[in-house]
């Protein structure tokens, strides 16, 4: 063979060779980048926090710093989900670094993230499901073997989810209070826990560790409540021992409760013991606070707990704001059993029994109502903040630990808790409670039905209080207005929950009642249901919730209001209502003795004759129609005041005794007659004998009054903010619309601002009577709700409902506040 016929194939061969060369190069390049370069990418500060900050309790993924332990130790986190144990093993032999403390974030985060896939297991959710419908079809029961390797599986599950929840509660527990813990590990660093570590700014792993312990110890407590309660339990199968609660001084009456009375010798801070659970090999103790209220339950020997809810689990709309206080462990609500609710569905059906039960016998009477300490109710939802201290004084101690206490403290008594020498704030919501019973009273609905209703008894006025009571704390008594509820003032009642100041130094009272009732009866109901209160709670009157006490009340709750701030005689005043001599002499003795006949001579003083509340020193008057309004008088006003009912056995005799002189004529139109026998929405009418009566009755001189009133021309205000510029409050909870303005010398922002609305104006003089005519809020004319002497006088941009606005509220709190410091 030639050499060039050599050639030609040796050529070929070279170029299929350097083309292979040429890909295996390209394809060595285009790895390059992807096994030994990093790439940089932005991303918003936002995202670059959220990773920071995120972990398993709140993203539902391991956090970056446990992620990159179990990188750095060459574990895979699903390998690692799947054989735990061998898992913690290695990456604890991984750890060479001598701190040892960030090591027991990691750990806490891992056992709460097994615990969550445990949760989330069939054989775990085995333990939650209900026997079969039907055993003929597919879910027909299963055989007695599988049954049983079910059941070992189910039992195996559980345990290991309980064992893994207390362990992060242990690790995040020792990693929280690591300084004050004796470091009895190898290796530890001994100077490090001599710093002061609580005084340090926290971190992000100080945070994400808080939450892995309040989460594990929420799983913990939920759970253990529904293994007592014996429905959805994932805490095998717990031993529950009751303690007995025993004390000379112990007093289970309902009076005590009321009052709240410590049960037991000691500060209602100090914990109670009162329940013992094993669960496996684990020994957990329940503590309560020593209040009745709390340990109530406990008594029935049934359980410690109640409806127990975690605010983990809880989400409140509705209210403008949530009242929380930040802290360790987790807030919890325990509602009674024997709490009162009223529904309108409890109406209409109280209503229909009582007429049926009232043709029966005509004469039968409540009388539990007639009890005022009948119609007193306690809080029905205890606020709780829980904590799980383990046992140990050392870290290998706490984290071999079988030994755990559950303690739950009320955090309006407990703000602090000392765990391991150390004070440490305890977390609260304590808007939870108060969203609970708004949530499952129906008062809105329940108030205007009471005024509708045709009901064959009174509804009497009914007291609730809203936390627990305390001696030390002064009353704040809220009082409604007509065909109203305490459901009108949730946003005020929120952010005094919300202010801390005002939270530890008042409690509130909030009263619900009748408004088709006679108001000067509704006056006299009120104020006994009030004093019985003041008497149960501190029968001698020593205690700081016996002083100093504020009313605050709107439209009709006002003139009620008014009436128990006063010591007028008002029978002295009786002859003067019959200007227009409608009555003879004789009509009006015939009726004057049939009060009489009615009440009897006591009880016809203590409607008619006025005496200030001995504990009150403050009020607040919310658009109080004073003086009446013709409003009570327009058409359709008359018309809905046709369909207002009194209840026909309204204080048992008073119609029976009536009646006889009402055949004679219409006696409610009678100016006597019309004080029993119209209804509280008439009497409001500025032409009403009610009105006539009281209009300029005079308030105890000790007593201290503010009056809020709305105006509903903002023209008007924005006039009498000149006048008064010192006590103007601009509107700013609405940004406003901006004029085109053609006339501008500028081109460039043709955008004129108009004038800034005035919110609120508090009044330091006289106002011209020019303005005085013209103010009013649609309802109530200023004329009517205006008093003179009045400590502070504010016009709030509005309307009659000014409660909710928040000018008036924030008008309210600084009322509060300053008479604090009296």
């Amino acid at each position: 063979m030639t050499p060039l016929s050599l050639i030609k194939p040796m050529m070929h061969t070279n170029q299929k060779m350097r083309s292979t060369t040429l890909a295996v190069l390209l394809a060595a390049v285009a790895l390059l980048p992807a096994c030994s370069t990093v790439s940089v990418n932005k991303q918003t500060s936002a995202k670059t926090i959220t990773d920071q900050r995120g972990n398993i309790v709140t993203d539902k993924k391991l956090s970056s710093d446990t992620a990159s332990a179990l990188l750095s130790a060459g574990l895979n986190e699903q390998a690692c989900m799947q054989q735990f144990d061998l898992c913690l093993t290695q990456l604890t032999d991984s750890i060479l670094n001598k701190h040892y403390r960030p090591a027991l974030a990691i750990f806490a985060e891992l056992h709460y993230a097994k615990a969550r896939q445990l949760a989330r297991s069939q054989a775990c959710r085995d333990a939650l499901s209900r026997p079969p419908l039907d055993p003929y079809y597919a879910n027909a029961p299963l055989s007695a073997e599988d049954a049983k390797a079910q059941q070992q599986n189910t039992s195996r599950c559980l345990n290991d989810y309980q064992e893994r929840l207390f362990d992060a509660v242990k690790s995040s527990y020792t990693y929280l209070f690591y300084d004050a813990l004796v470091h009895d590990f190898e290796g530890a660093d001994k100077a490090s826990g001599q710093s002061q570590q609580q005084n340090r700014i926290p971190n992000d792993t100080d945070i994400q560790t808080q939450d892995i312990y309040n989460a594990a110890s929420n799983d913990i407590i939920t759970q253990l409540y529904k293994s007592a309660d014996g429905t959805d339990k994932m805490m095998g199968e717990a031993q529950i021992e009751y303690l007995p609660i025993t004390s000379s001084k112990r007093d289970s009456s309902e009076q005590a409760a009321i009052a709240n009375l410590s049960p037991l010798t000691g500060k209602p801070t100090d914990q109670i013991k009162v329940m013992k659970i094993a669960v496996d090999d684990y020994q957990l103790g329940v503590y309560l606070p020593n209040e009745n209220s709390y340990l109530q339950n406990a008594h029935k020997q049934t359980s410690a707990l109640a409806d127990l809810v975690s605010t983990y689990e809880l989400r409140l709309s509705g209210l403008n704001s949530i009242s929380k206080r930040p802290g360790l462990g987790i807030s919890l609500v325990a509602s009674l059993d024997d709490r009162y609710t009223t529904t309108i569905r409890q109406l209409l059906a109280s209503s229909l029994a009582g007429r049926l039960s009232s043709e029966q016998n005509s004469d039968s009477v409540n009388e539990n109502e007639s009890d005022p300490s009948s119609r007193i109710y306690p809080t029905g939802h205890l606020l709780l903040t829980g904590l799980i201290k383990p046992s140990g004084n050392s870290v290998l101690d706490t984290l071999s630990s079988r030994t755990l206490d559950i303690h739950l403290y009320n955090p309006y008594q407990t703000e602090h808790v000392n765990i391991l020498g150390d004070n440490h704030p305890i977390a609260a919501n304590f808007s939870a409670g108060y969203g609970l019973w708004l949530a499952e009273n129906q008062l809105d609905g329940v108030g205007y039905l009471n005024l509708i209703t045709r009901q064959p008894e009174a509804r009497l006025p009914k007291l609730f209080m809203l936390e627990p009571y305390d001696p030390d704390k002064r009353v704040l008594i809220m009082l409604h207005g007509l065909a109203s509820s305490p459901a009108t003032w949730v946003n005020l009642t929120n952010d005094i929950l919300n202010d801390d100041k005002l939270r530890d130094n008042y409690q509130v009272w909030q009263i619900f009642y009748p408004t088709n009732l006679p108001i000067l009866e509704n006056r006299y109901q009120i104020q006994r249901l009030i004093n019985s209160t003041y008497a149960q709670t501190d029968p001698q009157g020593q205690n700081r919730a016996s002083k100093n006490s504020v009313i605050i009340s709107h439209s009709m709750g006002a003139v009620i209001a008014r009436m128990m701030l006063s010591d007028d005689n008002l029978v002295d005043d009786l002859d003067s209502l019959d200007d227009q001599n409608l009555l003879s002499n004789s009509e009006k003795r015939q009726i004057r003795d049939a009060l009489k006949a009615s009440f009897g001579e006591t009880e016809l003083k203590d409607r008619f004759d006025l005496t200030t509340l001995p504990q009150v020193d403050t009020a607040v008057f919310l658009s109080a129609p004073f003086r009446g309004t013709d409003y009570a008088d327009r058409w359709f006003t008359r018309a809905l005041r046709r369909i207002v009912y009194l209840p026909v056995g309204l204080v048992k005799t008073v119609t029976d005794n009536l009646a006889t002189i009402a055949t004679q004529g219409d006696l409610a139109q009678n100016p006597l007659g019309a004080l029993y026998l119209q209804n509280g929405a008439s009497q409001l009418s500025d032409k009403s004998s009610f009105i006539q009566l009281t209009k300029d009755i005079s308030i105890n001189d000790r007593i201290t009054y503010h009056s809020i009133i709305a105006n509903n021309d903002a023209d008007i205000t924005q006039g009498l903010a000149k006048m008064q510029p010192g006590g103007a409050k601009i509107d700013l909870s609405q940004a406003q619309e901006e004029d085109s303005d053609s006339n501008t010398v500028d081109n460039t922002d043709r955008n004129v601002r108009r004038e800034p609305l005035v919110a609120a104006v508090t009044v330091d003089g006289d106002i011209s009577q020019a303005i005085t005519e013209r103010l009013s809020d649609g309802i109530v004319p200023y004329t009517s709700a205006h008093l003179d002497g009045a400590a502070s006088e504010t016009i709030i941009n509005g309307g009659h409902s000014i409660q909710t606005n928040p000018q008036t509220i924030l008008t309210l709190r600084r009322i509060l506040h300053k008479q604090l410091q009296q």
